[in-house]
């Protein structure tokens, strides 16, 4: 992605909302979004759809609560997403045998192509985003990110 000057941006309040970190990394998220989306488009996978496949890409099973804890949906919208991606046939759910109150969550054969699709794409536009990144800046960016989710 090409470096743009960004322009100063005013709140109601008098306030340069520019630099807020959490304007720019709501920006950023929607820009990577954009992007993801359009290198799924053929896959038909819509962005939420895609960040449950990247979860499940390492091959094991997750519960709903793993899921919810991993993606922050509101349970009705992971639901949904699920709903979804079981009916296509690129999950399935089981009874959790350790705890029967909650269901596994886990890739089909088409699913695990379907993750590993949107695994190329994540990781395309992340290549894409992070050429010329030092290393020291990518760690600062998660360091913030993560602190976020705290």
């Amino acid at each position: 992605m090409a470096e743009t000057t960004r322009q100063h941006r005013t709140h109601a309040t008098g306030q340069d909302t520019s630099q807020l970190l959490v304007i720019e990394l709501q920006r950023a998220t929607h820009a990577a979004g954009v992007r993801v989306e359009a290198l799924l488009a053929d896959a038909g996978v819509s962005q939420g759809e895609a960040h449950v496949l990247a979860l499940l890409a390492d091959g094991t099973a997750h519960t709903v609560g793993d899921l919810q804890r991993g993606l922050a949906h509101r349970p009705s919208t992971l639901s949904g997403i699920l709903d979804r991606l079981e009916a296509r046939k690129l999950i399935r759910r089981a009874l959790n045998g350790a705890d029967r109150r909650s269901f596994l969550v886990s890739l089909t054969r088409s699913g695990r192509v379907a993750a590993r699709t949107v695994v190329e794409a994540l990781q395309s536009v992340e290549d894409e985003a992070m050429r010329g990144v030092a290393a020291r800046d990518r760690a600062g960016f998660l360091a913030v990110a993560h602190a976020f989710e705290d």
